[in-house]
């Protein structure tokens, strides 16, 4: 198997060189981040070749696939990875998710397209929602996940580019090497200094439905393996829960106690939940870390490694 990681320097990118087969012959495609070439030395990865070039370069990228070779399967992890910035910075964010993707598209061949896009595609819906939903996001970044989408669909159907490909609106996941901005590593840092009072942006009520980024590797290599079919599946825990939730189960975990205040409002503002069985009925798989274990492993973690969380994209 020769896979391709586009956006390999990321959070979700490294959890995935460093759980993927030995036996695989790994491109790891990253841009300008720094240390991945060091993280790939220091995890042993004599299985993972990195490869630098920009995405929404066409010459470079066409470059860059010709020399890699013809991927049997690419997982597609660059993008934007930050939601609330798309709303300040929307045309930075289209190209970042949809210009880039498109360039890949276009210049690097391969057979299976595994292209993780977002649950925030459902913007703006209540309740239950599945891949057969409709949907119209506002949101900026979930316009430009949904339009790429659709451009995969056309470069394998239309355009003959992929023989199969699974779009996976991803709802998120928490763990090592994380970006420091997200709520876990973020207030799991803070707590563990000793910080017992924080503020949240909005009521606390929205919720999150992420997995512990173990389970979520092991699923999306379990799609990567899936070729010769042309999907759309929601991916997530299953068991949503609010930031308020989130914050009670850190605190109880580390045994201590929090105040929490809250104030403004967030840019996302979840309350739909996907009821699309797909990963586990189609797939065969389901999450097996419970949210306080994954917590009490990124804790270690992080206790271990506490700067690791700032070194990637």
């Amino acid at each position: 198997m020769h896979l391709v990681v586009t956006g390999a320097s990321g959070f979700i990118g490294r959890n995935v060189l460093r759980r993927a087969p030995r036996e695989w012959q790994v491109t790891a495609v990253a841009h300008r981040t720094p240390g991945l070439e060091a993280f790939v030395a220091d995890e042993d990865l004599d299985h993972v070749h990195v490869v630098r070039v920009d995405l929404t370069d066409a010459a470079a990228t066409r470059a860059a696939g010709e020399r890699a070779g013809r991927a049997d399967a690419v997982l597609y992890l660059a993008a934007n990875g930050d939601p609330a910035a798309s709303a300040e910075r929307p045309r930075w964010d289209l190209e970042s998710n949809t210009l880039a993707l498109v360039t890949f598209l276009e210049h690097w061949p391969a057979d299976h397209l595994v292209y993780l896009s977002s649950g925030a595609v459902y913007d703006g819906l209540a309740g239950a929602v599945t891949p057969a939903t409709p949907v119209s996001p506002r949101l900026p970044y979930a316009i430009s996940k949904l339009a790429s989408e659709h451009y995969v669909r056309f470069f394998c159907e239309r355009r003959r580019a992929l023989q199969s490909y699974v779009n996976v609106r991803f709802f998120g996941a928490y763990g090592p090497y994380e970006p420091p901005r997200k709520i876990t590593t973020r207030w799991l840092l803070a707590l563990a200094a000793g910080q017992r009072e924080f503020v949240l942006r909005g009521d606390g009520e929205n919720l999150i439905d992420f997995m512990h980024v173990d389970d979520a590797v092991d699923g999306m290599l379990r799609l990567v393996r899936a070729g010769g079919i042309r999907t759309t599946v929601d991916f997530a825990s299953g068991a949503p829960v609010s930031v308020n939730a989130i914050v009670d189960a850190m605190a109880r975990v580390l045994g201590v106690e929090v105040r929490v205040r809250h104030e403004g409002a967030t840019e996302e503002y979840i309350q739909f939940r996907t009821a699309d069985p797909s990963m586990r009925e189609r797939f065969g798989f389901s999450p097996s870390i419970s949210f306080d274990d994954g917590l009490r492993r990124l804790a270690a973690f992080l206790d271990h490694a506490p700067h690791a969380a700032g070194r990637q994209a």
